[in-house]
């Protein structure tokens, strides 16, 4: 299995109007410290959210867009999905007819999506017809479910992240290997741990939103970041060999990537970055 990292921000990182110290220093370094809306691609063709910078990313790291054939969508927040990149699909747009596209996401989530689509286009993603204009086909999927296609098996992993709207955590399966994607999320629940004992996970790429501050909202902080790997470590899900990713990273309590890097070493853990690239 091939990951890319095509995104590792939350909002993005530098953030588009601070000029707090971990901003500007981001601006500074360039490089690794400057990240996009957090998303991933798994060998060339499963991208999970489809981000407003998922287009860049893709030219920016050789990758095609015309290649994708599924996408799991997480939540509907706005860093997370951009609607007009499906929009280009529509036949007048991409004159050239593409392979169809299977989306999965929740029922609530996808619903969403389609009325943000159709507010623009004579498009959507639930009948037939805007299904068909779109050279889409849309799968709903929620907490708890497995679903299969390709070579691969998915797991939707409960996220209180955005209850009302619908947001998923995702265990995806290639050739025996196990990956955890869990952007957002705040602290795992119980059931959200019963259902990943189901796994050994080879990779975990989990929020990191807010770094070494003693807040969280909604997300995770590097204090309860390190928290859920020990619970992952005590009931058998991840162990010294899982790699570990933190990503979804925002200006507060994280600072230019070498730092945050250097900092989440010292826990056993690694900080994502835009273009990463990894085979397991």
């Amino acid at each position: 299995m091939k990951i890319t990292i095509l995104g590792s921000g939350g909002i993005g990182y530098p953030l588009a109007f601070c000029n707090c110290e971990n901003c500007v220093k981001a601006r500074e370094k360039k490089g690794k410290s400057i990240r996009k809306r957090a998303s991933i691609l798994i060998n060339d063709e499963l991208l999970i959210d489809l981000s407003p910078d998922v287009q860049s990313a893709m030219g920016m790291y050789d990758k095609d867009m015309g290649k994708v054939k599924y996408l799991l969508q997480t939540h509907i927040h706005i860093d997370h999905f951009d609607e007009g990149l499906l929009i280009t699909r529509i036949p007048y747009m991409a004159p050239k007819r593409l392979e169809k596209l299977e989306i999965f996401a929740h029922p609530t989530c996808l619903k969403i999506m389609s009325d943000r689509i159709s507010q623009y286009e004579n498009a959507d993603l639930i009948t037939k017809e805007g299904q068909k204009k779109l050279n889409v086909h849309s799968n709903v999927i929620d907490q708890g479910q497995i679903i299969k296609f390709g070579n691969y098996k998915i797991e939707a992993i409960e996220s209180k992240h955005d209850v009302i709207h619908g947001s998923l955590l995702y265990v995806i399966t290639y050739e025996n290997k196990n990956v955890f994607y869990a952007t957002d999320t705040t602290e795992l629940t119980k059931k959200a741990l019963d259902e990943l004992k189901e796994y050994k996970l080879d990779v975990v790429i989990m929020d990191h939103t807010f770094g070494d501050v003693d807040y969280s909202y909604s997300h995770l902080n590097e204090k309860l970041f390190i928290e859920q790997l020990n619970k992952m470590k005590k009931l058998g899900i991840i162990d010294d060999n899982t790699k570990i990713f933190g990503t979804h990273i925002s200006h507060e309590g994280n600072r230019y990537h070498e730092f945050a890097e250097k900092r989440a070493n010292k826990y056993g853990y690694h900080m994502a970055y835009d273009g990463l690239e990894m085979e397991i």
